[in-house]
């Protein structure tokens, strides 16, 4: 494998790992904050609908109690009224008629005016005979405004309920007769109550809520953890029973008066206490966040980190494949350089272009150049030094084998009689 390749492999890996970490990162960071500002929505939305719950409890309440006054005034005016018209001489039929005519014209629905008996001769509803009994047994409803003529009580307001002469809801209130002993009792059917509830109480609350589409589920129990309110988006398979595990968390909710939340799959649960006027925890609101829209976020984060994931990635990608190559190839060049040299076949322009670099490489070419010269130049200087060197071992080694052969014994033997011919040669020619 090449350097250049090498190096391309580490700087990839180097890159896939840094954009990866990046990546995982930002990711759970995003996945992180997205799931605490949800909780903390939850958390808001809780606290305010147990406060708002508080009071869509009480408005309703507050309302029966104003209309109970305002009943109470109503009667007291029915009585001197009755008092006067009895003693101005009119008779049952003709007050009774004026009841009709008053209720006919107005909200008022009912009048129950009795005598010292409890029996009501007074009504405007002649069809419905009727007599007050202090018996709760017989009369459950009607049996609390018997102490109006005895005495003991002056004016008496009852709550909605259900009376004796059929399964109606009704609102009574009624004073003591202001003539004689009797009751003088109004009445109002409690459909607007029941109205007003829908229209400003726990109930609607919570489905305008859920509505809204950003709580996909409430409810709203008691200490008792009793269900008073629920609503839930259609497409939610919850139920609106309490689980085990959720009335564990309202327990310590309730208890502790502090809120709680947890993810439950793909919901946030957020539990938050709901507390009287006096402070006192009454019950607790459950409010159920989808983490859908964390979960989409988190999809969208993480799609647009692989999409600059693989841009950075290929950007990396060509860069390194550019750098290596500016790095490695001027280094091949060096190491080929290096062969030349040693086979004795460099040629110093095969670097021209590396030697011009600014950088360490440059540096390096120019440093490889001039020792290269400076070896070609001992090698040659080598050679001429050997070449000189092999002619004066020639020369000795012939000078000692002319020595070895001119000590010999033959050739010494030559030498004498080739002195001997020399001297006959001599004499001859004397």
């Amino acid at each position: 494998m090449t350097l250049q390749t090498r190096t391309l492999l580490m700087v990839t890996f180097l890159l896939v790992g840094a954009v990866l970490a990046t990546a995982t990162v930002l990711t759970w960071t995003a996945r992180q904050s997205l799931l605490a500002q949800t909780e903390a929505d939850g958390v808001v939305i809780a606290r305010l609908l147990a406060r708002s719950a508080m009071f869509a409890e009480q408005v309703p309440r507050d309302v029966e109690d104003a209309v109970g006054e305002q009943m109470l005034v109503e009667a007291t005016i029915a009585a001197h009224l009755v008092a006067i018209a009895e003693a101005a001489g009119l008779t049952p039929d003709e007050i009774s008629a004026h009841l009709r005519d008053i209720t006919a014209h107005s909200v008022l629905e009912e009048f129950w005016i009795t005598d010292e008996t409890g029996h009501a001769y007074l009504r405007n509803q002649q069809e419905i005979p009727f007599t007050f009994s202090p018996d709760p047994q017989e009369q459950p409803q009607a049996h609390v405004f018997w102490p109006l003529l005895t005495g003991e009580r002056s004016a008496v307001v009852q709550e909605a309920r259900q009376r004796e002469v059929d399964t109606q809801i009704f609102k009574y209130a009624a004073v003591a007769g202001i003539d004689k002993p009797r009751i003088v009792q109004v009445g109002y059917q409690a459909l607007f109550l029941d109205q007003l509830r829908q229209q400003v109480g726990l109930a609607r609350l919570v489905d305008e809520l859920v509505k809204g589409g950003n709580i996909i589920a409430i409810n709203v129990v008691d200490s008792n953890f009793v269900t008073l309110a629920y609503s839930a988006d259609p497409g939610l398979e919850a139920s609106m029973e309490i689980g085990e595990a959720d009335q564990s968390r309202l327990q310590t909710v309730v208890s502790q008066g502090r809120t709680e939340s947890y993810t439950d799959g793909p919901i946030l649960k957020v539990m938050a206490p709901i507390a009287d006027t006096q402070g006192q925890v009454t019950g607790a609101t459950v409010v159920y966040l989808p983490t859908e829209h964390v979960q989409m976020a988190l999809r969208r984060e993480l799609q647009l980190a692989a999409a600059v994931a693989a841009v950075v990635l290929v950007a990396g990608l060509l860069t390194s494949a550019i750098l290596s190559r500016r790095v490695t190839e001027p280094v091949a060049r060096l190491t080929a350089a290096a062969a030349a040299v040693e086979a004795e076949a460099f040629e110093p322009e095969s670097l021209a272009d590396v030697t011009t670099r600014a950088d360490e490489l440059g540096q390096l070419a120019r440093v490889f150049v001039r020792m290269a010269h400076e070896v070609q130049a001992r090698e040659e200087r080598l050679k001429q030094q050997v070449q000189a060197l092999r002619i004066e071992i020639d020369e000795a080694r012939k000078a000692e084998q002319v020595a070895e052969i001119t000590e010999t014994e033959y050739f010494q033997r030559l030498r004498v009689l080739a002195a001997k011919l020399r001297k006959r040669t001599k004499g001859r020619q004397r």
